[in-house]
């Protein structure tokens, strides 16, 4: 039988050498230098060789800990001691009837499998399959990995229970703060809570279904704790109305903080824009002499091009911003890296700034515009497509391809003229002297 110093001292030779141990082991030293570990067995008549592996020679460290020597026996590189234990195995399954080559394939099989079904694995799956902006995908994914793929990534799918479920949505409830977003532009930001819960059920159901669909779980663990969270209620913004929106205009002219952001501000209530396509919108979108600001299907919430009509005023804040980041990608640059858009959190501490007496969000320009917008006369699909809302009519959505461009230009430009009266303090029947003429 062989012995590890035998082994060590044997050297190689022009042609490959065979030193045999017992039960048809033997390690075969290849010209090279390399010694290989072969198992010599017969089966239904034939004999067969099956390469168990390596020997490391000198390779092990002095101190090798239990998970080194796990990963190393892993690649196939085997001591004399495990190259018998291997040998034993493989003696096993011989007289199974199975061939040891076969049960190696099926246990990598088995492993591809594996890691096909962790829950990682189907969640990358079931993303690739969404159909969201690149802002939503962003929000999306910043969420997961936070919440979902510390606790359940490494999973198989099947092993995943309700109990694990609820355990991770309950953590996410408790909001926390979260100071890795230094490097984004901000100091820190609040994490967690109901809306967050609410998505991240929502994004397990889905993935789960995707791995029901595709056969890798029976059951989904999303749905027994639907009860389990307080309910939530959709709340619609309110409105603002005319002398509100006088007095955030006049505030936006008084703005103290960064330029930029001011004039994002004010382009939202001219363009109707939402804040996410206002943060990254880019110059190369941008045709100032035929006043459209066009927005990619990659950035749009419906995954579709939108042209948005300039205004006048539009124009004029657009010239003076191609002054500043002309040069650039990026209209409203990021604060620390300029070669980045600004943060959408922007748009809301420059809200906070302003320190205005009634409750405003970025998104509130689009809530109010389309109620006035209605009040002035404007046909409802007019103004939807002018917000970028998608037809809630399949049949409608499938043949209407009419952007109403023209139409929208002259809704917008009184928008912008009512914009201006409002902000002067003439708010007493402002909208009424804007409303649309019927022909």
């Amino acid at each position: 039988m062989l012995t590890d110093a035998h082994i060590r001292n044997a050297k190689p030779v022009a042609t490959p050498v065979k030193l045999t141990d017992a039960n048809g082991l033997y390690i075969e030293i290849r010209p090279t230098g390399t010694k290989l570990w072969r198992y010599r067995y017969r089966l239904n008549g034939r004999e067969n060789v099956f390469a168990l592996g390596e020997y490391p020679g000198d390779r092990i460290p002095v101190k090798e800990t239990l998970a080194d020597a796990e990963a190393r026996k892993n690649v196939g590189i085997f001591t004399l001691q495990e190259a018998r234990s291997e040998r034993e195995r493989c003696r096993r399954l011989v007289k199974q009837g199975i061939h040891p080559a076969h049960e190696r394939k099926l246990e990598r099989i088995r492993q591809a499998n594996d890691a096909s079904t962790t829950f990682a694995a189907v969640l990358a799956e079931w993303v690739a399959n969404r159909h969201w902006a690149a802002s939503t995908l962003a929000n999306r994914l910043s969420q997961i990995e936070m919440h979902l793929l510390p606790t359940l990534g490494a999973l198989p799918v099947r092993q995943i229970t309700p109990a694990h479920v609820l355990d991770v949505l309950r953590r996410a409830e408790k909001q926390s703060i979260d100071t890795r977003t230094r490097v984004r532009g901000s100091d820190s930001r609040t994490v967690g809570g109901g809306t967050v819960v609410r998505r991240l059920r929502q994004t397990i159901s889905g993935v789960f279904d995707h791995a029901i669909a595709t056969l890798r779980a029976d059951t989904n663990p999303a749905g027994p704790i639907r009860s389990a969270f307080k309910e939530h209620r959709e709340t619609h913004k309110t409105p603002l109305v005319e002398a509100q929106i006088g007095q955030l205009l006049r505030a936006l002219d008084d703005y103290g903080g960064h330029f930029q952001t001011g004039v994002a501000l004010r382009l939202l209530w001219l363009t109707l824009a939402r804040p996410s396509e206002m943060a990254g919108a880019r110059w190369a979108e941008f045709d100032l002499e035929a006043a459209t600001w066009t927005i990619p299907p990659v950035r749009m919430k419906m995954s579709e091009e939108h042209v948005i009509p300039l205004p006048v005023q539009a124009i004029e804040l657009l010239t003076r911003m191609n002054a500043l980041s002309g040069h650039a990608e990026h209209v409203f640059q990021h604060r620390d890296d300029r070669s980045r858009p600004m943060t959408y959190a922007a748009l809301h501490t420059g809200i906070a700034r302003l320190a205005l007496p009634f409750k405003h969000t970025p998104h509130g320009a689009r809530t109010t515009a389309s109620t006035l917008l209605n009040t002035m006369g404007y046909r409802g699909e007019v103004i939807e497509h002018q917000l970028a809302h998608q037809e809630r009519n399949a049949s409608r959505r499938a043949y209407n391809r009419a952007t109403y461009l023209a139409e929208r230009r002259v809704m917008m430009q009184a928008w912008a003229d009512l914009l201006d009266v409002l902000r002067s303090g003439q708010e007493k029947e402002a909208t009424g002297k804007f409303k649309r003429s019927v022909a």
